[in-house]
């Protein structure tokens, strides 16, 4: 029969009333294992307010389900990876799989997480920070080769390393204009072939030209975005633990070399998703113009994100919950919540073999009339909200209906 044993930290959030604020009345910062993310942008000079887009996304905040794993590496030339390997310009899946290979992005991920040196030496320092993990006494269970040494470095391998991603990101810049066009002739021949009358005729195309002449004005912010997963395996870690693992203290030339010249660690391509964000007006003063610009960048980021985590149950983040009655979360319109979103109610224990599993104690949706805008610059536009609609509220969190008997620290992941 196995055991499992509750994670200390949830332990300690039970014993402190289910409450998630210490004795000052503050929020308790929440620790869990989060998933691990390297953004990457491919350039593009071939669209209008080129700098205020590129300038949005290198500002913009990182995405904080995530753990930071940014790399130097934050932008490339596609066309430098292009007519290689038979790859034609434009082929952007086959030239950012060159781009990763030639610059062995997956090795330089597994290098940040084991904080190696200059002399080829690694640590479990960022592990141990992450992950809960004593580093010294991984450290030694490396060294002894030890069952218990395996099983913890299994689990970190599975909760830390190999939830590793890469989202490689691609923007275009749109004028509505070409889209109101096309509508504009799709609306004309359907109103002279569907309405006889000439005098409601003339109305609709009346209609149909203020719509679109408005509709024509601003532009459309495109993202596409790349999701990938370093690779990391009982295999693959046996390897690294084997063949090029050395600290401080057991320096190895050999090994040093042996790891700079690995072909080992692999990013697999998970899939693709767009989105894109409107701005439906012109954009004739050059300020209001970097304003919105800037806004629709970021926004269609969150969006494109939250897509991926909907469609792709590899890459769907856990989030703590906040209270436990009510039930709520801090996540919102920026993660892609809507009404009636179904979320799994997660218990975080350890086995009797030290490994962490997810228990499942519940399933809960989304209140939809309290749910959290925490989309860029919401804040902002509530605030002006407020200020001439007295019934406007400011919501700081989601909240969500079914089940009791949850406790803050308890994680959600979204479910389908």
């Amino acid at each position: 029969m196995k055991k499992y044993i509750l994670i200390p930290i949830m332990c300690l959030l039970f014993i402190q009333g289910k409450s998630q604020v210490d004795a000052n009345n503050k929020p308790i910062d929440i620790k869990y294992r989060r998933s691990s993310l390297h953004t990457i942008l491919v350039e593009n000079d071939k669209f209008p307010y080129r700098d205020t887009v590129l300038n949005a996304y290198y500002n913009a905040p990182f995405p904080e389900k995530y753990n930071n794993q940014m790399l130097p590496e934050k932008s490339f030339n596609p066309s430098l990876y292009a007519n290689m390997a038979l790859v034609k310009d434009n082929d952007y899946p086959n030239m950012i799989n060159n781009y990763l290979t030639q610059n062995k992005i997956a090795s330089k991920l597994v290098s940040k997480w084991f904080n190696r040196q200059p002399d080829g030496s690694f640590n479990m320092d960022l592990v141990s920070e992450r992950g809960a993990y004593n580093a010294t006494e991984m450290e030694a269970l490396i060294a002894q080769k030890s069952a218990r040494g395996v099983s913890a470095l299994k689990d970190a391998g599975e909760e830390l390393i190999g939830n590793t991603f890469v989202v490689v990101s691609r923007f275009n810049f749109v004028s509505n204009a070409y889209a109101a066009a096309a509508v504009n002739v799709g609306a004309t021949v359907a109103i002279d072939n569907l309405v006889s009358n000439d005098l409601l005729r003339m109305g609709l195309h009346f209609a149909k030209n203020l719509i679109t002449e408005k509709a024509a004005e601003g532009y459309s912010v495109w993202c596409t975005s790349y999701l990938y997963k370093l690779t990391w395996n009982d295999s693959i870690s046996s390897i690294f633990y084997n063949d090029y693992w050395m600290d401080k203290k057991h320096l190895d030339l050999a090994k040093k070399t042996k790891f700079e010249h690995n072909n080992l660690f692999k990013l697999e391509y998970v899939g693709t998703e767009n989105s894109t964000s409107l701005i439906t007006f012109s954009l004739k003063e050059s300020r209001t113009a970097e304003r919105y610009v800037s806004l629709a960048t970021v926004r269609s980021v969150d969006k494109v994100y939250a897509k991926l985590q909907k469609k792709y149950d590899v890459f769907k983040t856990k989030t703590p919950l906040y209270t436990g009655f009510p039930i709520t979360a801090k996540i919102g319109m920026k993660e892609g919540v809507e009404k009636g979103d179904k979320y799994e109610v997660l218990e975080q224990v350890v086995n009797d073999k030290g490994l962490t599993k997810y228990v499942r104690k519940g399933v809960i949706s989304v209140d939809g009339k309290l749910i959290w805008d925490n989309r860029y610059n919401a804040a902002e536009q509530l605030e002006a909200k407020a200020k001439t609609d007295n019934n406007s509220i400011s919501l700081d969190r989601t909240t969500f209906n079914g089940g009791q008997n949850y406790y803050p620290g308890m994680l959600i992941r979204q479910i389908k």
